[in-house]
């Protein structure tokens, strides 16, 4: 198990992925950032918490690319399970962060940020398994799909942004649940594509 951790480097960016995950979710709490809209001509409000799980998407992928080829495909060794644990943890713990935090700093953008950073992760596995490595961009293409096309005249983001709605939105809610499960399924299921695209 221990080569598995070290392999990965998962005792050293994941902890330190959640501590620039926790201080950013401190520092940027409610505050909005106004992006242009390509939909409605004018400005969309959009939170910054909806960066916060970007740097924690980062470091699981960097995470999860850290790969011992020749010992992991050997069928002895259950890593691709490992790693499904280590990408529930890392999902775990943000929902956990954006809980105190949400609690704490009565923040309902905090309370969604672990639902964000599930439906997030869940969509860079499921494009890891066709893209490899470059998947850690989907979250952020996903962002400024939402920034640039998610909002309506009224300001009030469209119901597939996912990002944007509300802590208690059921809709949110199930997409993040679906998403983490695909992108868990793909990565128990499926071979991660290496540079060379095997």
């Amino acid at each position: 198990m221990w080569w598995w951790i070290k392999a990965r480097r998962a005792h050293t960016l994941l902890p330190a992925a959640l501590t620039v995950f926790a201080l950013f979710a401190l520092l940027v709490q409610d505050a909005v950032a106004r992006l242009p809209s390509f939909l409605t001509g004018s400005d969309n409000p959009v939170v910054a918490m909806l960066l916060v799980p970007m740097p924690l998407c980062a470091a699981l992928m960097m995470t999860l690319e850290s790969r011992l080829t020749a010992a992991e495909d050997s069928a002895t060794r259950r890593v691709r399970a490992r790693d499904a644990g280590l990408t529930l943890t890392a999902v775990g713990a943000a929902a956990l962060v954006g809980f105190v935090l949400g609690a704490a700093l009565d923040s309902d953008t905090a309370l969604a940020v672990g639902r964000n950073t599930a439906f997030l992760t869940g969509l860079m596995l499921c494009v890891r398994a066709a893209a490899g490595a470059p998947a850690v961009m989907a979250p952020v293409v996903w962002f400024l799909a939402v920034a640039l096309f998610g909002f309506d005249r009224a300001n009030h983001p469209y119901f597939w942004t996912v990002l944007p709605r509300d802590f208690g939105d059921p809709a949110a809610a199930l997409a993040a649940a679906v998403a983490l499960a695909a992108g868990l399924t793909a990565q128990l299921g499926l071979r991660p594509r290496t540079d060379s695209g095997s």
